[in-house]
């Protein structure tokens, strides 16, 4: 027996002899099937919500990692950083000491040339003052020529030593002027 949308719904037994299904039966069956449709869209999404939560989660987990090692990167050149603005600023402190050495030398020597100076002229008056008079002259003017003579040289290696002094405070303000421009940090006064 074939069916037709006006016996569709009846229910008539069939060939075999059984009843077909009830309309309610059939209703279950596809509220079921819809249900589980419904269950597999639902399970599906879920799925993919947690395929891309773990996703995201691994990512953070690799940038927080990446992170860690960019602070630990960055603390390992601050404390670079900072060794080096100690080293510059014990540096320049030495300069400074070294320079301040070198101008109380260069004192010192100007005092000793300068006293060096005056004996020198003292004994050349001295000199001339005894020329004058013509026995003692004689001997007076070699001993004095002698003392001249030595203090000439006590000249020389006083000059020398200023001299010498002299280059190698000019060496240092050099150093102390040219270095810690480089490496002396922002906010500190060049001397």
């Amino acid at each position: 027996m074939a069916t037709t949308p006006d016996n569709a719904l009846t229910t008539s037994p069939s060939a075999d002899g059984r009843a077909p299904a009830p309309l309610w039966v059939w209703l279950l069956v596809l509220a079921l099937t819809a249900l589980a449709i419904y269950g597999g869209y639902t399970a599906a999404s879920n799925y993919q919500r947690y395929y891309d939560t773990e996703t995201a989660r691994q990512a953070l987990a690799r940038d927080k990692d990446r992170l860690g090692a960019n602070v630990a990167d960055l603390k390992q050149q601050l404390e670079k950083a900072d060794k080096a603005r100690t080293e510059a600023e014990n540096a320049l402190k030495q300069s400074r000491a070294d320079t301040k050495t070198a101008s109380d030398q260069v004192s010192d020597l100007q005092g000793q040339l300068s006293a060096a100076q005056t004996k020198i002229k003292a004994l050349e008056g001295s000199t001339a003052a005894a020329e004058t008079n013509a026995k003692q002259a004689a001997d007076a003017k070699a001993a004095l020529e002698k003392e001249v003579d030595s203090l000439k040289s006590k000249l020389d290696e006083i000059q020398a030593k200023l001299d010498q002094t002299l280059s190698d405070l000019t060496k240092a303000r050099k150093q102390s002027q040219g270095q810690p421009a480089e490496s002396q940090p922002a906010g500190q006064p060049q001397p």
